[in-house]
């Protein structure tokens, strides 16, 4: 089997033997995690680490299938952005790789862990844990041909599984969403340090002259704010609304634009001032069919309360995707499901 790959990937690609031999061992080192998985009782907690990210993914409104082929489009599309406009990216990406890892070692997690596995297992899921977290990035390392920075990252990796206390303490964030509280102070708690990170890449857009990479700065500002509206809150927290339903909805709409704007206006600011004037138009276009896109969540989301996202408003929000001008039919159709559905719980 090995010599088969070993054949094909050597005419396909023109590795050299020693990058090869590389490659092989990396395989290997992989197959014996998977291995090791199957054979012990860590199987069941990793299925069950799964299952979560897959029911995430679906009460997101996306088809889980889908859903992993986009992840993994996004995180190819943004590798391939690092490696283009940094030098010395792949230091840069085992930093962020290796920053990312510190999140699985945060206390909650180490003290959940600590009770439910012996002291031995314990330390078995944690290395295991970072290293399987690390593996995409490995992967893109090996495409990169970056096999020193292959063995950093993941020896990196399993020397932070034995610093659980790396992780962000619980401190309380201020936000400026206080005074409408649920959506956004949870999701930006939850979400705060991407934030950093995103502005981080429009100044390297800015500074490198690259307007896609600010633009998909822009794009996951939106997204993550979308987010923000991914699970339904308690019918209570409906019901004590004085309002009537298209009231209801049009503060929750208002305070959803309001707060994310918050959160875009320095992107805009940036791709505005330092991009030409034919640039500005496109951040523009890309701002508003952002808000239109979270609009289309909110509604969305109360069109079938209490319920999940259902499958019809996840392909009504694919096709918008592939074609925007229909935003402008499915937005009302959606508003009014939204104020049919709000009319049973919402009795001024």
């Amino acid at each position: 089997m090995f010599a088969t790959l070993t054949r094909f990937v050597k005419n396909s690609l023109k590795f050299s033997n020693a990058e090869l031999l590389q490659i092989k061992n990396l395989i290997l080192y992989v197959y014996s995690i998977f291995r090791k998985l199957k054979t012990t009782k860590l199987n069941f907690y990793f299925t069950l680490q799964f299952k979560r990210i897959y029911r995430h993914i679906d009460e997101f409104g996306v088809i889980p299938l889908i859903g992993f082929a986009l992840l993994l489009a996004l995180f190819s599309w943004v590798s391939e952005a690092i490696f283009k406009n940094i030098s010395q990216a792949s230091y840069y990406y085992i930093g962020i790789g290796l920053l990312l890892t510190l999140k699985l070692g945060n206390i909650k997690r180490t003290v959940f862990l600590q009770k439910c596995f012996p002291l031995e297992t314990f330390w078995k899921v944690r290395m295991l844990e970072n290293t399987l977290f690390v593996l995409p990035f490995s992967g893109f390392l090996c495409y990169k041909q970056a096999f020193i920075e292959i063995i950093i990252i993941h020896v990196g990796a399993i020397m932070l599984s034995f610093f659980n206390n790396l992780g962000i303490r619980s401190i309380t964030i201020p936000t400026p969403f206080g005074k409408n509280p649920f959506e956004f102070v949870i999701g930006f708690r939850n979400t705060f340090w991407l934030f950093p990170v995103l502005y981080i890449l429009t100044y390297i857009a800015v500074f490198v002259d690259n307007y896609n990479l600010g633009v998909f700065s822009l794009i996951a500002v939106f997204v993550c704010c979308m987010s923000f509206y991914s699970k339904q809150e308690p019918l209570y927290y409906i019901w004590i609304h004085s309002m009537t339903s298209k009231e209801f909805l049009n503060h929750k709409i208002k305070t959803a634009i309001l707060f994310s704007s918050f959160l875009v206006l320095p992107i805009v600011i940036g791709l505005s001032l330092f991009f030409s004037l034919e640039r500005l138009q496109i951040t523009l276009l890309f701002t508003v069919l952002g808000y239109s896109f979270i609009l289309l969540t909110i509604i969305g989301k109360y069109s079938n309360y209490p319920s999940q996202v259902h499958l019809f408003q996840t392909l009504a929000m694919l096709v918008c995707l592939l074609f925007p001008p229909l935003l402008i039919l499915i937005i009302p159709y959606f508003y009014k499901r939204s104020i049919k559905k709000l009319n049973s719980i919402l009795v001024c």
